[in-house]
């Protein structure tokens, strides 16, 4: 009994001749999703993450470059929000915390830099509470909008 005699042989056959996998002629690969870049609140979380990493481990290097990624952050032109005396005095506080990161990570001063990190995770739980009461939300992504249209 030969290859082709067999069923199994027919099969192999059948696979060669027509293919197996291969969806209709109109379907066409899904564009790759474009990569989204993160959000300014996005990279402050990362920021101030890497800062707990970096308090927990002394890693003094660590801090002070995520420090200057908060500091970065705060000069994202989607950071200012609001214009109102209480934001502003808030995100002056959180770039003063941020920049009491930086020196004592330069100064490799462990509880400074925990304090200042302790400072500033208050600033920002206090500038969120200010946005909610006062009802100031973020503008809407531009990049978001286009998608839905």
């Amino acid at each position: 009994m030969n290859a082709l005699t067999r069923p199994a042989g027919w099969a192999i056959v059948a696979v060669a001749a027509f293919g197996v996998g291969h969806g209709r002629a109109d379907d066409k690969p899904k564009p790759a999703e474009p990569e989204k870049k993160p959000t300014v609140m996005q990279r402050k979380l990362a920021h101030a993450q890497k800062v707990l990493e970096g308090l927990a481990t002394e890693d003094y290097d660590l801090i002070g470059k995520n420090a200057d990624g908060l500091i970065a952050c705060v000069k994202d032109a989607t950071w200012k929000i609001g214009r109102t005396d209480q934001y502003l005095l808030l995100s002056n506080d959180f770039t003063r915390g941020a920049e009491g990161l930086k020196k004592a990570a330069k100064e490799k001063k462990v509880d400074a830099a925990a304090l200042a990190y302790v400072d500033l995770t208050l600033t920002c739980v206090k500038c969120h509470r200010y946005l909610r009461d006062e009802g100031i939300t973020l503008a809407p992504d531009p990049a978001r909008r286009r998608a839905a249209d």
